[in-house]
């Protein structure tokens, strides 16, 4: 199995991960509203599910924040829970929403969607936590709205107007209300699955990259060969009596210097007549001199393509000629005995 396979099936299992979570996500807020009475919620539950279509989501996610956000409020008050938040989660959920969509805009995505997943994080870790306050806070009973029933194995509930009083509850450890907060947790988890997934694939990417980076100057060598090919049949038509030309800069030349001559035909571009173009280095030379009339003519030329680096900006060299053939050194030398398939 080479690199660039493995990365595709990490990427993805990520994806498919991420997918997976976010779905449990969606689960979340969709319970968090049906825990909601129907007087206290402003959206159905089931229009959670409108965030997993996409570009439609950039827009949803803002309203079923603010939804969550109300309904939470609206039953916190109903059932006389404190909460420091009138809107239980709006501020986060809504920094988490805009920084989703700023996801969208290159270059500021790289700074957006890292922020976006810690923030879903504590938003999720949020409403799980008003989720859970709601199921420990029972719901209206028969003796008025929101009247606590008490449940417990061999105790009976307390009766409207009996003039009884609950019975006293043995209050809750002190090991558990100073219990490390649950989106604690989560950020730690992400945390480490960054600092410990992530440089794993960036060694697997790195080589995967270099490599893909070589194919791409290979292929922009050949192409570089043909494009001189091309260059130099048009030249040897322009100027017949010069033959080929027998130096890049010779099918170079700025148009702005004046018109184009056999000294400079103005056929080629600036950084391939260079001699050197996307980690390859270009020669070109004449040989079978005729002189006619006081005229040196070139009747063949050959161009050679090599790396700059070998191993590093390409491996392989190219050869060709007026015959059109491309041949190349598996050596990254100007040996050419392998023939390029056109």
């Amino acid at each position: 199995m080479d690199n660039t396979t493995l990365i595709r099936i990490v990427a993805g299992m990520m994806f498919l991960g991420m997918f997976v979570a976010y779905i449990f996500f969606l689960v979340s807020l969709s319970g968090a509203l049906s825990k909601c009475s129907r007087a206290s919620r402003t959206m159905e539950p089931g229009l959670v599910w409108l965030m997993l279509v996409p570009l439609v989501n950039l827009v949803v996610q803002f309203l079923v924040v603010i939804a969550v956000a109300r309904s939470l409020g609206n039953e916190f008050r109903a059932r006389g829970i404190s909460n420091a938040e009138p809107e239980p989660g709006q501020s986060v959920g809504i920094a988490m929403c805009i920084c989703s969509a700023c996801g969208v805009v290159p270059l500021v995505n790289l700074l957006a969607l890292p922020a976006y997943l810690v923030l879903l994080i504590i938003y999720w870790a949020k409403i799980s936590g008003f989720s859970r306050n709601l199921d420990q806070t029972p719901t209206a009973g028969p003796g008025g709205p929101y009247m606590p029933q008490y449940s417990q194995s061999g105790i009976p509930p307390v009766q409207p107007g009996s003039g009884q009083f609950p019975p006293t509850i043995s209050p809750l450890p002190a090991s558990a209300s100073r219990s490390t907060p649950t989106y604690i947790w989560i950020l730690v988890g992400a945390v480490a699955f960054f600092f410990v997934c992530v440089p794993i694939l960036m060694l697997i990417a790195i080589p995967t990259v270099g490599s893909l980076k070589k194919r791409a100057n290979d292929l922009s060598a050949l192409q570089s060969i043909r494009t001189v090919q091309q260059a130099e049949l048009q030249y040897s038509v322009t100027y017949p009596a010069n033959g080929f030309a027998c130096t890049l800069a010779a099918l170079g030349g700025d148009p702005n210097s004046g018109a184009p001559s056999a000294a400079s035909a103005q056929i080629l571009q600036g950084d391939l007549a260079s001699g050197s173009k996307n980690g390859y280095i270009f020669t070109l030379t004449c040989n079978d001199k005729v002189t006619v009339s006081g005229v040196d003519r070139f009747n063949t030329y050959s161009i050679n393509a090599v790396p700059q680096t070998v191993g590093k900006t390409g491996d392989r060299g190219f050869c060709s000629d007026q015959s059109g053939i491309i041949k190349f050194d598996p050596a990254g030398g100007i040996n050419c005995t392998g023939t390029v398939v056109p």
